[in-house]
């Protein structure tokens, strides 16, 4: 019951209802209230006009004093309601009456006489309304005058109740009030039987469809009933049916799309080869795919709630999970983060993960998602590549080695023959000092000849530290016509030119010569019935791209080349390059010969060289007609570059200092002994590590010492070992190392032996001398910074 009251109270129609009657309540209330006061007015009015009316005709003399006598007159006059009628004289007297008995008294005798209302001054009517014990009554006094009088001689006194007034009023209050009521019922009525038909019927058919369209009726449609308000809401909620019925169609079309690629994700999560992950904004991992969470949970338990650097994984950069932190710090994309692990069969596995930051609508940042995959093949597939790179690599050098091998053989002789005939020549001439030293030198210089022949050979083997120096061209061409003489055959016609004799740029010479060679091999190789093989060198004044002619200038030099070059160029006769393989020439492993003539690496080294000598490389050819390389690079001024050889002995003399001289072959020791004692050293010699630490343990304070020169490369222990042993036992050794072979870099070099002095084999007597000279004052700063 209370529910339906609830209902109904809360109902439109009950509201409507109650607001149209309280409206009219109000209006009626006024109006009846208003109407109910005119009217009473008016009565109040009409009757004091009535009683007046009597008293204002004997005053104009229309009606004789005497009808106050006659009370039937009286009464029709004024009413049965009539109490008093009579004249009463200036006097007080009363002459007429329409009661008899009072006619002749005075007025003095009559209780609750108002005496004061009979004025001599009165000259108009006075209307006024008593009370006594009858009740309430209305009296009307009227003044009476003589001919020219001033003054009344007589005063018409009439009195009427007012309890038919009083009737009369509430018989039209009650009139009015029955009236107002069913007014405002019938008005009611009729408005809300209007209402009802024109806006709540309406609003409730609108509520049904509302109610329909809630319970998923979409469908539904209203008839709008008009152009009014009412009719704008209907054609308002239509239209949002019908873009409810769309958009729910498109949401369900969406959802459909979603699924499937819900499901499509999924499939594609559990078989691809690759991982996904998601990451909330606290960095914890919200979600894997099933491969990374299979990958995790081997090998460190379920990923969920965890960060990557609790995953069990091993970063392989040094700065891995810094890196990494230093992006999700700074909510930025990462990629090619690398890391590995080991699996549970002890195999080592390397994977990589890429990720992206993500940000919701309003800019806040919710987290991350990415990728990862298992790159142990790729890596193993890449170390098998190198491996093979190098070996092809190797096979390459063999290839330029046994090329150069019949000049190299050629050149090795020349020089072995000329130091044995000097040799034999200066023993037969022992007695004649100044051409034994002739003879001498005459060896030197034979014997340095044929290390530059060795320096060759190392180069091509990769085993030789690049030594820039400032260079002349025109001195390299020298030093490498023999040799290529002798390789590139008497078929081919060698021509060799310098434009300018002072073309000088700093490179390593020896690189050069090596880059030259391989140019003049290929050239070789591309003429096979002979022809002309052109070497020459010029220089080259490259403007800033600004300032260049955009006809030529911008397809000839690279966009950052500028300034002054030095331009070798190799110019054939041969055959010339195809264009569909002139864009590949430089790849490694690319080679157009016949298996078994090259690898391909010739010209990939060249031009790897020419751009870390911060040059460049143009290339023009024809086929049929020939081949020109041109390499630019950056040209030096002339001038002295430090020399750090060292050829007189003695230079550099000892004072007493102890040697230990450690070197598996013989005559070396004996050569660095013989030398370091002639110029006052104390010296010592050992053959291996083992010898050599046992000499040093057996050292006595007295007679420490000063100085370790070793060879890098021993049986067993290496000399970096030795070394590293015997300064545990003291600190204070200096340290020279010896080496044919050095490392191929001066950086691997020096991460491999450390601050010490280096001296490369075979070495001039003054420079082991200085050697051991720049080992001690190295020793004595080391000594004085601890």
């Amino acid at each position: 019951m209370r529910t339906l009251f609830d209902r109904l109270i809360g109902s439109l129609v009950f509201k409507i209802a109650f607001a149209i009657i309280v409206v009219e309540t109000i209006l009626f209330g006024l109006f009846g209230g208003y109407y109910v006061n005119y009217f009473g007015a008016e009565i109040d009015r009409r009757i004091a006009e009535q009683i007046s009316t009597p008293g204002r005709l004997i005053q104009q003399e229309q009606l004789k004093v005497s009808i106050l006598s006659d009370a039937e007159q009286m009464e029709l006059l004024l009413g049965r309601h009539l109490q008093q009628a009579f004249a009463v004289g200036f006097d007080g007297t009363i002459y007429h009456s329409t009661d008899p008995l009072m006619i002749g008294a005075s007025i003095s005798s009559l209780p609750d006489f108002p005496t004061e209302q009979l004025r001599a001054d009165m000259t108009e009517p006075t209307l006024f309304t008593v009370d006594d014990d009858t009740g309430s009554s209305m009296v009307s006094i009227t003044p009476i005058f003589a001919l020219n009088a001033n003054q009344p001689f007589m005063y018409v006194y009439l009195k009427v109740s007012t309890k038919g007034l009083e009737e009369s009023q509430r018989q039209m209050q009650s009139v009015l009030i029955i009236g107002s009521i069913l007014c405002v019922l019938l008005t009611s009525a009729l408005i809300f039987l209007f209402t009802q038909h024109t806006v709540l019927k309406r609003l409730i058919t609108a509520a049904q469809f509302v109610n329909k369209i809630q319970v998923g009726k979409l469908s539904s449609r209203l008839t709008p009933m008009g152009r009014d308000e009412i009719g704008i809401l209907e054609r308002g909620l239509n239209a949002m049916a019908e873009s409810l019925e769309r958009r729910t169609q498109q949401h369900h079309a969406a959802q459909n799309a979603l699924r499937d690629s819900e499901e499509r994700f999924r499939d594609f999560t559990l078989s691809s080869a690759d991982w996904y992950w998601e990451m909330d904004s606290d960095f914890k991992i919200a979600f894997a795919s099933y491969k990374f969470y299979q990958l995790i949970e081997e090998i460190n338990g379920s990923p969920q709630g965890q960060s990557f650097d609790k995953l069990g994984l091993h970063p392989e950069h040094p700065e891995g999970w810094q890196y990494l932190q230093r992006h999700l710090d700074e909510h930025t994309a990462f990629y090619n983060v690398e890391f590995s692990w080991t699996s549970r069969d002890g195999e080592k596995q390397f994977g990589r993960i890429n990720g992206v930051p993500v940000f919701a609508l309003d800019g806040s940042f919710n987290g991350y998602r990415g990728t990862g995959s298992n790159i142990t093949d790729q890596k193993r597939a890449a170390e098998e590549q190198q491996a093979l790179q190098r070996q092809l690599a190797t096979s390459q050098k063999l290839e330029a080695v046994g090329q150069m091998a019949g000049g190299v053989a050629h050149e090795f002789n020349n020089c072995l023959a000329g130091i044995l005939s000097f040799a034999e020549v200066a023993r037969a001439k022992i007695d004649d000092p100044e051409r034994v030293k002739e003879y001498l030198d005459h060896v030197i210089s034979l014997g340095e000849r044929a290390t530059g022949v060795a320096d060759q050979l190392l180069m091509f083997s990769r085993r030789r530290i690049d030594q820039p120096k400032n260079v002349r061209v025109e001195s390299i061409f020298a030093e490498m016509e023999k040799l290529l003489v002798t390789l590139l055959e008497h078929r081919i016609d060698l021509q060799i030119w310098a434009d300018e004799a002072d073309l000088h740029t700093r490179v390593d010479p020896t690189q050069l010569s090596a880059c030259i060679l391989n140019l003049a091999i290929n050239a070789r190789d591309a003429m096979p019935d002979g022809g002309t093989l052109q070497i020459s060198c010029s220089s080259a004044d490259i403007p800033p791209l600004a300032q260049r002619d955009t006809d030529e200038d911008e397809d000839i030099y690279p966009p950052e080349a500028e300034g002054q070059f030095v331009v070798i160029t190799v110019q054939d006769t041969g055959t010339g390059i195809p264009e569909d393989v002139i864009d590949h020439i430089f790849e490694p492993f690319f080679s157009t010969k016949e298996p078994g003539k090259g690898t391909g690496l010739g010209l990939s080294i060249v031009h790897s060289w020419v751009e870390e000598a911060h040059g460049f490389i143009n290339l023009e050819s024809v086929e049929g007609e020939g081949t020109t390389f041109s390499i630019y690079l950056p040209r030096s001024e002339p001038g002295a570059e430090p020399e750090d050889e060292v050829d007189e002995i003695g230079v550099f003399p000892g004072n007493g200092e102890r040697v230990l001289i450690v070197d598996d072959e013989q005559a070396l020791r004996t050569t660095a002994q013989i030398i370091l004692e002639d110029a006052g050293y104390r010296t010592e010699i050992a053959k291996s590590t083992e010898e050599a630490l046992v000499i040093l343990q057996t050292s006595t304070d007295d007679a420490a010492f000063d100085v370790i020169v070793t060879d890098v490369v021993l049986p067993g222990r290496s000399g970096p070992q030795l070394i590293i042993e015997a300064l545990r036992q003291n600190p204070r050794y200096g340290v020279v190392f010896m080496s044919g072979y050095p490392a191929r870099s001066r950086k691997e070099l020096d991460n491999l032996l450390g601050n010490y002095v280096f001296v490369k084999k075979p070495f001039r007597p003054g420079k082991l001398q200085k050697a051991v000279h720049d080992a001690l004052k190295l020793a004595s700063e080391r000594a004085q910074s601890n």
